[in-house]
């Protein structure tokens, strides 16, 4: 396998190890985590129980995106690993930066209009790599194709 391929399974496995964790994290946090306390300006004792029911609720509504991208990013790899198509590849980066733009946009946005510091930098980072790992398998796979005359 070309050391460009081995590059964007690499970059592909660590956002399936990110989604995944980081659904599961979301899955079963029991409270805020402390840059949403930051953005409602209270700590996590001192917000109504019906609203932390609300809270928790939508950070398992997270959660179930993170995961979902996570699986179908692993199942697309899997597959990938086996036929070294194209289309899997971008569409591994589509399903990656799918979740990951609502989330930075969000963050991002939230950083700008409250004294939180949600992790924008970091989703930025996570969707730049996805590209990096489409980039690298398009130019690895045509090479490939070049190589042994499929043109």
């Amino acid at each position: 396998m070309k050391l460009g391929l081995k590059l964007s399974f690499l970059v592909y496995g660590a956002n399936v190890v990110f989604l995944i964790a980081t659904g599961l994290v979301f899955q079963f946090a029991t409270e805020l985590f402390p840059f949403h306390s930051d953005v409602i300006e209270t700590k996590w004792e001192d917000v109504d129980p019906n609203s932390q029911i609300l809270y928790l609720g939508m950070m398992r509504t997270e959660a179930a995106g993170f995961l979902s991208a996570g699986v179908a990013l692993g199942v697309l790899m899997f597959v990938a690993l086996q036929r070294n198509e194209l289309w899997l590849f971008l569409t591994m980066s589509t399903v990656g930066i799918v979740e990951y733009l609502p989330t930075f946009f969000a963050n991002y946005h939230v950083s700008q209009i409250t004294r939180a510091s949600p992790p924008w930098e970091l989703m930025l980072s996570l969707i730049l790599s996805l590209f990096l790992a489409a980039i690298l398998s398009v130019v690895s796979t045509r090479n490939l194709k070049n190589v042994n005359g499929n043109r």
